[in-house]
């Protein structure tokens, strides 16, 4: 079995390491900027005729659909809003980043579903406890995070299917959480590995955060602990909630730290699970695109 040091050794020395495509790049940097608007958000998915389509796909599907055809990325901003144009794009983009596998151990299709509802659960929380939150998240960002925050399982997957599978399996055996059996096969986990690869796409600190410390309640720091402890909390009412999966337990024990930290009420979970559910049915919208 390899060890946490040689997993990031061999990772740094594989030419095809999935890379965030351009377009990605630009747009997780218009997330935090407060003067971008839709003409520039625009101008950026134009560049690419790919994304640029399957938006367009999407806006003149029957969920949106006017009584005008739409031809124009800008034209669709107007229709849909700045914020679900963002998530598609980026959702395709990273998508289009990681090769499609058929796995029995490991559904890759299930795993971007699990993701999609994750972003979508840290909207609905972050509404809920703004006044418990240093920062006013936009749900562009939050979606995004939610995205990314286990691409760490796909690389383990991808490079190390035997060591992760051997993990899988052992989570399922013991009733642990994955990241727990991931640090007794392999020495690190899949948000370790998430955070090296967030580092090289160059995202932004608080989404390596994110993919470091979802699973950490202690987790303090000043300027990111709320946005790790909402994808803490999100995380897990989707995988209680069957909103897809992303190979951890499917009845995980709730966080009452996380909970706490955020100034939720656990007896709120079922209303907060009703939120989800409605705002996670156009996840199928994105789920097309996998």
């Amino acid at each position: 079995m390899e060890t946490a040091n040689k997993i990031l050794e061999k990772l740094s020395t594989i030419r095809d390491l999935p890379t965030l495509p351009m377009v990605a790049q630009k747009l997780n940097e218009v997330v935090y900027d407060p003067t971008a608007d839709a003409k520039k958000m625009a101008a950026i998915i134009e560049d690419d005729p790919a994304i640029m389509a399957k938006i367009l796909k999407v806006v003149n599907s029957a969920l949106y659909a006017g009584t005008e055809e739409v031809t124009s990325v800008q034209h669709a901003v107007s229709r849909m809003g700045t914020m679900t144009v963002s998530n598609i794009a980026m959702s395709t983009s990273v998508f289009s980043s990681f090769e499609k596998q058929d796995d029995e151990a490991f559904n890759r299709e299930e795993f971007w579903r699990h993701s999609i509802c994750c972003g979508i659960a840290l909207g609905v929380l972050a509404e809920r406890c703004r006044s418990a939150l240093p920062f006013a998240y936009r749900k562009d960002m939050l979606h995004l995070a939610g995205l990314v925050h286990d691409l760490g399982k796909v690389l383990l997957d991808q490079y190390f299917p035997e060591e992760f599978h051997a993990a899988l399996a052992m989570s399922k055996e013991k009733e642990i959480p994955l990241h727990e059996a991931e640090f007794e096969i392999m020495g690190t986990s899949h948000g370790m590995v998430g955070a090296w690869l967030g580092t090289q796409w160059k995202l932004s600190p608080q989404l390596v955060q994110v993919m470091r410390q979802h699973h950490n309640p202690n987790f303090d720091d000043e300027d990111f602990w709320s946005i790790a402890a909402l994808c803490n909390v999100g995380n897990d009412i989707c995988n209680m909630e069957g909103l897809g999966t992303g190979g951890d337990l499917e009845k995980p024990k709730l966080c009452d730290q996380a909970w706490s930290k955020l100034g939720l009420n656990i007896d709120d979970t079922s209303e907060i699970m009703e939120e989800i559910h409605e705002e996670s049915k156009n996840s199928e919208v994105l789920m097309s695109f996998v």
